[in-house]
């Protein structure tokens, strides 16, 4: 849904208003994150930057005047975020309370410790707790999905306007839809404005691939029923959305910087919005600095061609390095996807070690993406080169035939043949039901 950006001399009439509350909304900040082997000095400026864009946030928020600031989960990328990741929130909270900000923090599924969900118990609470008990934020717990749950609102008057404000969270692994049972305490009626901080994947939004596994989704269903919140102020989702559903606005921070490829098409930021007991007056995405992405996807008929008449004069190794040199820059990270079907010998021709080396030496960091190759024996890929396609049970027996034929281990070729067999029977079972 393209968003209607508001003229800035009529967002400045309407923020005079006594009637209309200025936020900030803001989350998946990932602090502390950092890929997994990479180069110590690119680790660091990947923390600087998340950093730098979640203090881009703040300082907006204070150079607006703002008057709440909401974080939807996932300020850290983990439970345990480390002493000076710690000491950089609580100097830009401090920042936010001198300036009359209120402060809200939703726990998400990466900084909320499974077994503590509340502020009452658990041996390893959350890490915005401490700030909560020294009152720089308003700590927004995930609680249980139980059917005797229930939500208590924050209440609180802001411009003339009474706010009433939830939060509801998944922790990893939970099941079910986080709204569909969802209960809310009477005092949010009363509220002019009720807002619903949410860290959940919702139905229809594509989350980022690196988020921790959850079978939990909020259906667009059960927003349309649901009738206590005007506005649900979302995190999970690091693409940034808004849309109405029902009679609710419903508006998707995103992230504030790319953590893997599935916001190719999005810029990193958050959200600057003008409320009222109306709805929504203005919704700005503010962008901020941001690595570039770029992904190059080859199909593997690219590297091996079938014309006969023009041989291949260098690897496919090379030529992978030949389409990725004109995209390598200092600070984009790349995705190098491949496509398509290969036989084995010709995926271990296939260099992955040189090409990896030579990203990390001419680009930030260099993804490889070979989930979607479909290795086949030599003899069917000849077959499929031809035109011919074996069907599944047939492609299933090429294989263990060719496993089996390349052991000399007897008790090997007799646990090979079982599973064959066992194998066989399953598929032919599937197939009888469907």
């Amino acid at each position: 849904m393209t968003e209607q950006i508001v003229g800035q001399e009529q967002m400045e009439q309407e923020r005079r208003s006594d009637s209309v509350v200025t936020l900030v909304l803001t989350a998946d900040n990932h602090l502390g994150y950092a890929a997994a082997g990479q180069h110590p000095r690119k680790r660091e400026e990947r923390l600087q930057r998340l950093r730098a864009a979640f203090q881009s946030a703040t300082d907006f928020a204070i150079a607006q005047g703002v008057d709440l600031f909401v974080q939807a989960g996932d300020l850290f990328d983990s439970t345990t975020p480390d002493e000076y990741e710690r000491s950089f929130v609580a100097e830009r909270l401090a920042q936010l309370k001198q300036a009359g900000i209120k402060t809200f923090a939703l726990g998400g599924v990466h900084d909320t410790p499974v077994e503590s969900h509340s502020l009452r118990g658990g041996s390893a609470p959350a890490p915005q707790i401490s700030y909560a008990r020294l009152g720089a934020l308003q700590y927004l717990a995930p609680i249980p999905m139980l059917k005797d749950a229930e939500l208590e609102p924050l209440i609180f008057e802001v411009r003339g306007l009474r706010i009433g404000i939830c939060g509801r969270g998944v922790l990893a692994g939970q099941e079910g839809d986080p709204l569909e049972q969802l209960r809310v305490q009477d005092d949010l009626e009363r509220a002019d404005l009720a807002l619903l901080v949410l860290h959940a994947p919702i139905e229809g939004l594509t989350a980022g691939s690196s988020l921790l596994d959850t079978r939990a989704q909020v259906s667009r269903n059960s927003i349309m029923k649901q009738n206590w919140f005007d506005c649900i102020l979302a995190g999970y989702h690091h693409s940034y959305s808004r849309s109405r559903v029902g009679q609710c606005e419903v508006v998707v921070a995103g992230a504030t910087q790319h953590i893997d490829f599935s916001t190719l098409d999005h810029a990193p930021g958050f959200v600057f919005l003008g409320l009222a007991a109306d709805g929504i007056r203005w919704c700005n995405h503010i962008a901020v600095d941001a690595m570039p992405l770029q992904r190059l996807v080859i199909q593997t008929k690219e590297l091996w061609p079938t014309d006969d008449d023009h041989p291949q004069s260098i690897s496919s190794t090379e030529m992978i390095l030949e389409r990725l040199r004109p995209l390598c820059r200092p600070d984009t990270m790349i995705q190098l996807k491949l496509e398509g079907e290969l036989t084995p010998s010709r995926y271990h021709q296939l260099n992955l070690n040189q090409i990896r080396r030579y990203g990390e030496e001419q680009c930030f960091a260099l993804a490889i993406d070979d989930s979607t190759l479909t290795l086949l024996p030599e003899q069917e890929f000849a077959a499929s080169e031809a035109g011919e396609r074996f069907s599944p049970r047939a492609e299933l027996m090429a294989l263990a035939e060719e496993w089996i034929a390349a052991t000399d281990d007897e008790q090997e070729k007799k646990a090979l043949r079982l599973t064959k067999e066992e194998l066989l029977f399953a598929l032919d079972e599937a197939r009888r039901r469907a």
